[in-house]
């Protein structure tokens, strides 16, 4: 018989919390009316975030069997959230898992994602009465939530209702660690009410230690983020890619992943030096965010280069023809193509590095055997890149001339280039055996809030 998991009463650090929340709703309501109305983010699915999760969901959570709810913010979470559904999913079939994430993105390549789960939805508001309604619904035994996400009415709801809740992949970059020492009390407070926390690394452990998690409830998992099911791109198909986007089937290409403003400028400018010397190599820039299209579209016809934009091929949108000696860059602005994308890359920079954004996820190129190259603000990946540097797999570039020398050493030295694709894809193999390490730790706390 499936437990119905019972309230109690709102402790006081949880009401005075939701006061202060009471008296930011003006603000934050303006907030929401600002994005959609001037930045034009779409209010679709606004319902869910007000605690009315889909159909499918709520029927699936309706049966007898416990329900296990996953919450991935975006994209990258959705990756490291992948495997660690598929070792929980052996380990307690029965169990019924559904997913969140908080952005569109992250939705959409969940559903493309064949996960073993129902959803995906949005993650609700933060508020009391709408993390209610959604336990209400569902009514999990056990809440995981990825990385950073500490939500504090859900949590205090999920306290109140005897919910098992667990941090997994847990970390701290530099920063925002730094942030959450000025309101360490709040931490205390928060990381409370968390059952188990599965950090990255032993300094996520301590810094999570340090902000108040009892030290009994953390552990030391890994990242999962190495166990990923990465795409497995066949030399033929990589060709084909290559003929889409008009290259020559023995060009150079540089692929630019996940890129921010101020960042584009930056491979463009080591672009154009670059083509002087090797004037065959080509281009493909991926925006991490693929609405700013127009934007790097305008900015790279400013450069002097024309432009392919894959939004507009798969649209069936016309392309100019390219005219003339000038380079054509592709404009990658699509969802959930760029993994696989680096597979026909010779080098590969990836992106929210050479600004500070805070890096992002280096194993996608690395486990297609590609030399990866990086700028110095990668505090976001800050372990996974010490483990790639322990073993010669990344380099990391300052600027854009120490780019452009860095991708032509790399193009001038096939031998260099080639044992950058072992040491990456062995780093990996090393690392990988997070997920089950997790999926065990779950499956305990799973059995502890059902009483079974």
């Amino acid at each position: 018989m499936r437990k119905i998991r019972l309230r109690q009463r709102p402790d006081t650090a949880t009401v005075l919390y939701n006061l202060g929340m009471l008296v930011l709703s003006p603000f934050l309501l303006l907030w929401v009316i600002y994005r959609i109305v001037i930045k034009g983010k779409s209010p679709r699915h606004f319902e869910e975030r007000l605690g009315w999760v889909p159909k499918e969901v709520a029927e699936a959570a309706r049966g007898e069997e416990p329900v296990v709810w996953v919450h991935a913010v975006s994209v990258g979470e959705v990756g490291a959230a992948e495997p660690v559904i598929h070792e929980l999913s052996l380990r307690e079939p029965h169990a019924v898992m559904v997913l969140s994430t908080m952005t569109a993105t992250g939705r959409e390549i969940a559903e493309r994602k064949d996960l073993e789960v129902a959803g995906p939805f949005f993650f609700p508001f933060d508020l009391p009465w709408v993390a209610e309604k959604v336990l209400d619904q569902i009514n999990p035994a056990m809440i995981v939530l990825l990385e950073g996400e500490l939500w504090p009415n859900v949590l205090a709801a999920a306290k109140r209702r005897y919910i098992g809740t667990c941090v997994i992949n847990a970390r701290f970059s530099d920063r925002a660690f730094q942030r959450a020492r000025l309101v360490k009390p709040f931490y205390h407070w928060l990381l409370d009410k968390v059952d188990q926390v599965c950090a990255q690394s032993q300094g996520d452990a301590e810094r999570y230690i340090n902000l108040g998690a009892p030290a009994e409830r953390v552990k030391v998992t890994g990242n999962t983020k190495f166990d990923e099911r990465f795409p497995e791109v066949s030399e033929a198909e990589a060709q084909f890619m290559r003929t889409e986007f008009g290259f020559a089937p023995d060009a150079p290409v540089l692929v630019a992943g996940s890129t921010h403003p101020g960042e584009e400028e930056q491979v463009l400018d080591a672009y154009a030096h670059l083509r002087a010397d090797h004037p065959g190599t080509e281009l493909v820039l991926a925006p991490r965010h693929p609405e700013r299209g127009d934007q790097v579209h305008e900015l790279v016809e400013r450069f002097g280069f024309q432009v392919y934009r894959r939004s507009f091929a798969q649209a069936g949108q016309e392309q100019p023809e390219p005219t003339g000696p000038q380079a054509r860059v592709v404009v990658l602005d699509t969802i959930g193509e760029l993994a696989r994308v680096y597979a026909l890359a010779s080098v590969v920079f990836v992106g929210g590095s050479l600004v500070k954004i805070g890096g992002h996820n280096i194993l996608q190129p690395l486990a297609q055997g590609k030399p990866v190259l990086v700028g110095p603000h990668m505090a976001n990946f800050r372990d996974v890149l010490e483990i790639a540097q322990q073993t010669e797999a990344v380099d990391i570039v300052r600027s854009p001339e120490e780019l452009r020398r860095a991708v032509e050493a790399l193009l001038q030295s096939p031998e260099a280039a080639a044992e950058r694709r072992e040491r990456g894809l062995k780093m990996i193999a090393e690392q990988r055996g997070a997920s089950e390490r997790i999926a065990e730790a779950l499956v305990e706390l799973l059995h502890q809030s059902t009483g079974t």
